[in-house]
């Protein structure tokens, strides 16, 4: 931490032998600059960023003492230190008042001063210190006060609160974001959209992350800049770490008594990104579906289970529909509402199967829950629907084993060609997208990551038993490019290929 100096009196002998011939950088300090009165140190502190004012108390226009008001009522972080010719107590009782952090007599040496900047340095650190723990503990009770407001009913006690943190829930568009595949942690995507946030404020809702994007006035559809800050997040989450985002995004919303709906529709928007382009879903896209009333509660609930199914979890997802039922029979949900959070959990059911190329449960299932004439009908249906799911699922893997052994085989046979997801689903006749989400699931590892290691295994057997030169190994296992082949075998084996081959008792 370097530390700016701003130094003034009206000696110029003075001003520049503190200025110009002391050695600040030893202490971690550096002059932003010189005044020769108060004024002009006052002009100065107005447009330049100053952590240390050492100035004379004694000058024309204004004095030191003028300085120090200034900075006590401007720039509370900034610390003076005064020095005169004069013991007068007047002054330093003045000094008191202004907050000053020393008060030195002239003529001043270098031990004196040095001692006095280096208290001052303290004090600024342990003054960031404690507005850093304070900002903390001042985020964490907001975004405290949104969980509550996302999940519970409006109350006059959360207005209050809202304006007591400066929130100006007004107008205003909510975003959902989740990284594909669903994770817990999720502090680098915090990370990257605090970076990115325009007029927006984030905060963590379970293993999501809720951004409120503030407008000035109501809008029918969503901003182009809010679409295209989503995108730009999403590509910087997938530049640093190769992890997709997916987005859901919400109608616009006017007052804090509408938020819950707005989080619910930006979460309801996320669960049907598997009909969106870019991974960015509108909730106006879904405008007319029956689910238009669910809480973020029944969203996230939902959320949840469908990222269960799809992650073969199958008694967390159990669970989640046993608390979902709990909670209809607990409050006494209205009984159309539950049909439309059941009717919800038939699509989930659909759209998790028709992703593993399984048929999809019959629509009788549909029937009967619009039907049901009470609650444990209804839940009979939906367990029975889970089971029909996690059966067809579970007889996928089989299936599933024999895809994996066709491409492990077909990528071993075929090393020094191009092996792109593409071309090696087209091989197989499915799809890329099943393809890479069945590989990455029974391997846990990329299609691509798992081609690099089988070239790099290839290539390491060339080089221990053969006189083939670097370059010709790096065609023979699929890299034109020499250069990055031993980039590649280095990230592998931590050893350029000359390196390996040494190491393995011949030269190349």
């Amino acid at each position: 931490m370097i530390f700016k100096l701003l130094i003034v009196d009206d000696e110029a002998t003075m001003r520049k032998g503190i200025a110009n011939f002391m050695d600040w950088a030893s202490i971690g300090c550096e002059v932003a600059g010189t005044a020769s009165d108060g004024l002009e140190a006052i002009r100065f502190l107005q447009h330049n960023h100053t952590d240390i004012v050492i100035t004379d108390i004694k000058m024309p226009e204004a004095d030191g003492l003028a300085v120090a008001k200034y900075v006590f009522e401007n720039m509370p972080e900034t610390k003076i230190i005064l020095l005169t010719g004069y013991a007068d107590f007047k002054y330093a009782q003045t000094a008191i008042q202004y907050d000053v952090s020393d008060f030195i007599l002239k003529p001043t040496n270098k031990k004196d001063l040095f001692s006095s900047v280096k208290n001052a340095q303290q004090k600024i650190i342990a003054s960031r210190k404690h507005t850093s723990i304070a900002q903390e503990e001042f985020t964490f009770l907001k975004d405290q006060l949104l969980q509550e407001l996302t999940a519970g009913p409006f109350s006059p006690e959360l207005a209050a609160r809202l304006e007591q943190f400066r929130l100006p829930l007004r107008h205003y568009i909510t975003a959902a974001f989740r990284l594909i595949p669903f994770e817990n942690d999720i502090s680098s995507l915090k990370k990257i959209i605090i970076g990115e946030q325009q007029n927006a404020y984030c905060y963590r809702y379970n293993n999501l992350i809720i951004t409120i994007y503030f407008l000035e006035q109501p809008c029918p559809a969503v901003p182009s800049y809010i679409l295209n800050n989503c995108k730009e997040i999403a590509a910087i989450a997938f530049a640093l770490d190769s992890r997709q985002v997916a987005v859901g995004i919400s109608h616009c919303h006017s007052g804090a008594a509408s938020f819950g709906a707005a989080v619910s529709e930006s979460i309801h928007a996320l669960t049907l990104d598997f009909y969106s382009e870019n991974n960015i879903s509108l909730f106006s896209d879904f405008a007319n579906n029956e689910t238009c009333d669910l809480t973020a509660e029944n969203s996230l609930d939902l959320f949840q289970f469908e990222n269960s199914l799809n992650n073969w979890l199958f008694d967390d997802a159990s669970c989640i529909l046993n608390r979902m039922m709990a909670k209809f029979k607990t409050n006494f949900v209205n009984s159309q509402d539950a049909k439309n959070i059941c009717t919800q959990i038939y699509y989930i059911c659909c759209r998790v199967l028709i992703k593993k190329e399984v048929p999809s449960p019959e629509p009788d299932y549909l029937e009967r829950i619009r039907t049901s004439s009470d609650i444990f009908t209804l839940e009979q249906t939906i367990y029975q629907l889970m089971e029909y799911t996690k059966k067809h699922f579970i007889r996928t893997i089989g299936n599933q084993s024999r895809l994996i052994d066709n491409t492990i085989k077909y990528i071993h046979e075929n090393l020094s060609g191009s092996l792109s997801l593409e071309s090696i689903a087209e091989h197989l006749h499915i799809s890329p997208s099943h393809l890479s989400r069945t590989f990455k699931k029974a391997c846990n590892e990329s299609l691509t990551e798992f081609i690099n290691r089988a070239r790099i295994e290839k290539a390491k057997d060339y080089l221990m038993h053969s006189d083939i030169l670097s370059y010709e190994i790096a065609e023979l296992v699929g890299y034109n490019d020499p250069a990055y082949f031993s980039s590649i075998f280095k990230k592998y084996t931590g050893l350029s290929p000359t390196d390996f081959k040494q190491q393995s008792g011949k030269n190349i």
